[in-house]
Order: C-alpha cells, then structure tokens, then sequence
C-alpha cells in the first residue's frame, strides 16, 4: 500500500511539473507576443510618413492576409523646407536619403550595451538638432526623462564617439575641435569670432607666419561644422512630406493625420478554410502571418491615434503662433502626461515628424524647446533667451561692452533668471566672443 501511494505522490508531482512546465511555456510565448507587439508599435510610430509608405508596401507585398487600398488625400504635401513660410500648397518631391537617425541608430544596435543605457542613448539622438548638436544640458535630460545624470553624462560621451565626427557636441565650436589635433588649428578654432572678423589681426596676435596660418586656415575650412550636413535631415538637404497636417477654416482648426494607404485586413475567408484544414503545417503557417496582419493593422491605428493626439495638443498648446505670434515653449514630459502617453512614446513621435501649418512646415521638435524660462511675460525658450542675450549685446557701448554678469542683471530685470555660467554659455552658442574681445580700442 505504501508503495502504491508513493506511486500516486509521484505521479501527481509529475503532472504538476509538466503542467507548471506548459504554464511557464505559454507565459514565455505570451510575453514574447507582447514584446513583438510592443516593438512594431514603437517601430511605426518611429517612422515618418516616408519610410512608413516604404514600411507599408512591403508587408503588404509578404503578407496575403494584407490588402492595401490608395488614398487620394484632399491635403497636398508642401514643396518646403522644415520652417519656410508659404501660403503656396504645391506637390511634394520629398527626398528618401539616407538620416542622421537612422546612421546613429545602427552603431548604437552595434554596441551590444545595457537595455537602459541603450534608451538613453536613443533619447540623446531624438533630442539632436537639426545640425547634430545636443543643446540641452545633461542635468536637464536627467530630470526631463528620469535618468541619473551620470548615466546620461557617460551616454553622451559615448554618442560623441560615434560618426559622424562632432554628433551629439554642443555648438560648432567643439564640433571641430572634435575632427582635428593640429595644434595651430586648434588655435584657430579657439579664436574663431576673431578669425572670422580680423584675421590679419588674429595672425599677429598668436604669432603664426602668413604661410603657416593660411595653411591652418585652409584645414579649418576643410573640416565640417555641422555633424547633420549631407543627412537626409539636415536642413540644408532635406524636402519634407508632413505627417501632420493643421487646416484654419473660419478660425478653427482641423487636425488630420497624413494616411495615404489604408491598411485593413483581407476577407478571413481563407484564413478559415486553412485553419479547418487537415493540414497541421498550413495551418500554423496561416496562423503565424494572420497574427502579424493583425499586429500591424493594430499598430499602424496605434500609430494614427498617437499622432493625432498630439497634432491636437499642439494646435491647443500653440493657436497664438498659428495665428502669427511666437510659441510657446513646450516640455515633452507635460504633454506626455496631458495625453496620456509614456515619454518615451512622445518622445519617439516628435522625434522625426513634421507639421504642415497655415504658417508653413515645421518640425514636431521646433515646438519642444530645450528649455523653457519664467519671464515677466510668461515662458519663454531658450532662444528667445538667447535673442535677448545677442539684442542686449547688439545695443550695448562698444567702449563699455556689457559683462556676462551685466547680462544676468538685465535679464533679471526682465523677470528671467539665469546664471552667469549659463548667459556664457549661450553667448558661445551665439558665437559672440566675451566683453573684452568685443570692446573698441
């Protein structure tokens, strides 16, 4: 009898395990369904409208449970460059090049780090401007997205390291401090306001022979300023198609997402037939690409949804600039909470996105500043901070030019309080050299 009842105990411990084993099988294969899920979702939110179309015809071409119709949409795409005013709607001839984004994004893939310090880093490319710069101080990065500032410190380090020479450097200053170890050079670009308005003088002062410092100067030329120069997203090469678009119609605004296909899913007809089928090899084939119809079909909504909410928040958050005034300052994290979205998810849609406006077309990033400041009306970004900082110097006495902490105090007086080391370094980013560089003799 004892025997028997072992016999029993063991039998159950089996069945137990072998049920514990197909729990943990199917909570692994779920997870691993949401984790693909949730990567197509952010993949196509990642997207613009260009790539999306590429991304679109593909898996239509591969998937059978697909079918695609073509959209005549009623809006037109602008012929403009990001930021250049036209009431002129005319068709687009976007270019398909090659991103900075998409460069960066396949050496981070490369270097096989941490999950975290690899969102980090992704963050730090979706903050670059439009020359490849990361203006925001990494203290700000910390507290805007949550990370620890060494952390993100350590992640820009590693972002300035990667090509092309000067991504992720603060102004063009470091940039080409960043492509060169000629010492001389290197003089040059420490010196550049000077270069730039009195070389002869600038020759004499660091004592350089004409033959040496016309040299110099041909290799400084040589070098590249802006890190984004020749992607498809600098401004200087880039033709956008809008992702969103913004139409005013008796004083009201209309937001549309720019589809040009319509996804949906095919007639199940034949899915059915195959999944009554005998055939237990056509059957888990029909599941396998009906499950990725489906996900895609999802996230394309997602997608549309996400960028429609925030095409909306937008026109709320800026109608005095639509209607001709200045923006106002935006922060991704008050957005992100107002919509109800993660930071990372808005962060990913304003990262590569436009936005067609009665005012023009514009980048997504143009209405997310960098900082935003109290002043005596209202907020304000850094630059306009920074147009304030180069009015003040513009009307200064050139025979008492203002001090960096002269500046401070008049910023102050008009309600916006900086630090010193902070007016510096947006003077530097202005390319203005310091009082005593600026008085006249």
């Amino acid at each position: 009898m004892a025997g028997e009842g072992e016999k029993q105990v063991q039998g159950f411990n089996k069945e137990c395990e072998m049920k514990n084993r197909i729990s943990q099988s199917l909570k692994l294969s779920n997870k691993l369904i949401l984790t693909n899920k949730v990567l197509l979702s952010l993949h196509l939110l990642e997207a613009n409208i260009m790539d999306l179309e590429d991304e679109i015809m593909e898996t239509v071409e591969e998937n059978p449970f697909l079918e695609l119709e073509f959209q005549v949409p009623n809006i037109r795409a602008s012929k403009k460059k990001a930021g250049e005013n036209s009431e002129d709607v005319m068709e687009n001839t976007a270019t398909r090049a090659r991103t900075l984004r998409d460069h960066l994004i396949e050496q981070i893939y490369a270097l096989n780090i941490q999950e975290e310090l690899e969102n980090i880093l992704l963050t730090l490319i979706d903050l670059l401007d439009i020359h490849g710069f990361l203006t925001m101080p990494t203290f700000e990065i910390a507290d805007e997205f949550g990370f620890e500032e060494e952390k993100v410190q350590k992640m820009v380090k590693i972002l300035k390291n990667l090509d092309p020479p000067g991504v992720g450097c603060e102004n063009v200053k470091e940039a080409l401090f960043m492509q060169t170890n000629d010492p001389t050079v290197r003089l040059l670009i420490e010196n550049i306001e000077e270069l730039q308005s009195d070389p002869h003088r600038l020759m004499e002062k660091l004592g350089i022979s004409k033959e040496k410092f016309e040299e110099s100067v041909k290799k400084l030329k040589a070098l590249n300023p802006y890190p984004a120069n020749g992607f498809a997203d600098s401004e200087y090469t880039n033709y956008v198609e809008p992702d969103i678009f913004v139409i005013e119609s008796d004083g009201k605004y209309s937001v549309f997402v720019n589809d040009i296909f319509d996804v949906r899913l095919s007639s199940t007809n034949v899915y059915e037939k195959l999944m009554q089928s005998g055939d237990e090899k056509s059957k888990k084939f029909a599941k396998e690409l009906f499950d990725k119809a489906k996900n895609f079909v999802d996230s394309l909504n997602r997608r549309r949804e996400t960028l429609l909410k925030l095409g909306k928040k937008i026109v709320e958050k800026e109608e005095s600039f639509l209607k001709g005034s200045r923006t106002v300052p935006l922060k991704i994290s008050e957005i992100a909470e107002e919509i109800e979205l993660s930071l990372s998810t808005v962060a990913r849609a304003v990262s590569t996105k436009y936005i067609k406006t009665p005012r023009g077309v514009y980048p997504l990033k143009y209405f997310f500043s960098r900082a935003v400041y109290s002043s005596n009306n209202g907020k304000i970004s850094r630059d306009e901070v920074k147009d304030k900082i180069k009015h003040l110097i513009d009307s200064e006495n050139k025979k008492k030019p203002l001090t960096d902490e002269q500046i401070v105090e008049k910023l102050a007086s008009q309600g916006i309080h900086l630090s010193r080391r902070v007016v510096s370094k947006y003077r530097e980013e202005l390319m203005i050299p310091s009082s005593s560089k600026r008085r006249m003799r």
